[in-house]
């Protein structure tokens, strides 16, 4: 049996809780037309969707580094609290054992949109299920809100519960 600590000093530098404000557009693919900041390999599962807790496994594609966190959030649309916390490996792979379903796999990429970061996702990969999505975050509502979405990043589903990654994980592995 692993036993695993999390509340040490490291753990408490690392922990962060903040306002997540971001506005999420479904996408037709990736983007070529801007600057390429990084790639990562994630998966993610949830312990728990109300509230929302998920765990979440990321690899950095040009470094090899992988992270692990675990993340949850309250209730909103635009805006709501997000709290992150770094885990270890062991613990980690200790709680994908409680999830009761195949986690969610996800080809992450960053871009540089102006003074903003776009992040870019392809979900689960070669199933049915695929779908790009794409999320610009904020540090204020009021820029939020004044944001001019570019063409790449199709329609806006900021407002639509369906998107949230928690709904997509019930209707597609939970509800088999």
């Amino acid at each position: 049996m692993v036993e695993v600590h999390l509340v040490d000093k490291m753990t408490l530098e690392r922990r962060h809780m903040e306002l997540e404000i971001e506005r999420k557009f479904l996408m037709s693919g990736f983007p070529t037309e801007l600057p390429l900041l990084r790639c990562v390999q994630i998966e993610q599962g949830y312990v728990s969707v109300d509230p929302e807790v998920r765990i979440h496994k990321a690899t950095n594609m040009d470094t090899g580094i992988t992270n692990y966190r675990i993340t949850m959030k309250g209730e909103g649309d635009l805006t709501r609290v997000e709290i992150k916390n770094s885990l270890e490996k062991e613990f980690y792979e200790e709680a994908v054992k409680l999830v009761k379903y195949p986690m969610i796999q996800k080809e992450y990429r960053a871009y540089e949109i102006g003074e903003y970061i776009l992040e870019v996702c392809l979900v689960d990969p070669g199933t049915e299920n695929e779908f790009y999505y794409g999320e610009v975050e904020f540090p204020s509502e009021k820029e939020a809100n004044e944001f001019e979405p570019i063409p790449c990043l199709g329609k806006e589903v900021t407002l639509n519960a369906n998107y949230k990654m928690k709904n997509y994980w019930l209707r597609t592995r939970a509800d088999r």
